[in-house]
């Protein structure tokens, strides 16, 4: 079984934390609640072992349903020093784009827009 923890929302983001200082922003609240989990991680990990899989989430509604797709959200976090960004869904690595978020500290930060609920993400 998976290891889920419960994220509150904070001035209307979702702190995951780890190893890239992840944020998610633009989730409704009233309709989904955000997890840190490592469902699917061994999984991606054990696929794409050259990756980073720095972070790991899941959103679900407010029944306890796990969500598929969703209305786009935003992924923040420190910049990487690879150029690839990936998010893991249904058993293949899949590419995304990222571009420049300002600074958080002094650390730079990117960002890129997701509308999958459950998914590890990594660069490569």
């Amino acid at each position: 079984m998976a290891k889920e923890t419960k994220i509150k929302e904070k001035d209307g983001k979702y702190e995951l934390g780890g190893s890239k200082d992840t944020d998610l922003e633009g989730i409704n609240g009233s309709i989904y609640d955000v997890f840190s989990t490592d469902k699917n991680l061994a999984e991606a990990q054990s696929k794409y072992p050259d990756y980073d899989w720095f972070t790991c989430f899941t959103i679900k509604d407010k029944n306890g349903n796990q969500v598929g797709t969703m209305p786009e959200y935003t992924i923040k976090f420190d910049k990487p020093a690879s150029g690839n960004l990936y998010y893991y869904y249904n058993g293949t690595a899949h590419q995304i784009s990222f571009s420049d978020s300002g600074k958080k500290g002094n650390k730079k930060r990117v960002k890129a827009n997701l509308t999958i609920g459950d998914p590890p993400v990594g660069t490569g």
